[in-house]
């Protein structure tokens, strides 16, 4: 089954048409019609708009077909028993897997691309900094040294 395919299989099981897909998931007008029309694939921005839209969809199964077409279980348990969205806070061990959707993943990476900015940008203030006590203490040093004198 190719993605357009099981795109087409999603629609049905959700009652969609490709126009109202297309407008939900802010795509080109006439996007989706003209893939399952001529049975050819999606690029990843589409894939990605999709996944984003219709977040009861399992990418894995979109992409590749394996697994399930709908997500079961977007929750995590941690260690007290209780459950928590992926996006809480978490306390404590976990066994098991987690999973992360895509967007979640893009998220994470763009949150550590900021983390990763401003460590560099602390960094370079530290060092300007430590450039001023050297200096500081040059001239305190040279003050002593006329003082003594």
């Amino acid at each position: 089954m190719t993605i357009t395919e099981r795109l087409q299989k999603y629609m049905v099981h959700r009652n969609l048409n490709a126009n109202k897909m297309t407008v939900d998931a802010g795509l080109s007008v006439g996007l989706i019609g003209r893939a399952i029309k001529k049975g050819s694939g999606l690029n990843s921005e589409t894939i990605e708009k999709i996944l984003l839209t219709y977040t009861d969809l399992n990418p894995e199964w979109f992409v590749s077909g394996n697994g399930e077409m709908i997500r079961i279980n977007r929750q995590t348990i941690n260690s007290n028993g209780s459950t928590n969205s992926v996006n809480s806070n978490i306390n404590g061990n976990i066994s098991g897997n987690i999973n992360i959707s895509h967007s979640e993943f893009s998220g994470m990476i763009e949150l550590q691309k900021g983390c990763q900015a401003h460590q560099a940008e602390l960094a370079h203030r530290l060092r300007a900094s430590q450039d001023q006590l050297t200096e500081c203490m040059k001239q305190v040093t040279l003050v002593l040294e006329l003082l003594k004198k």
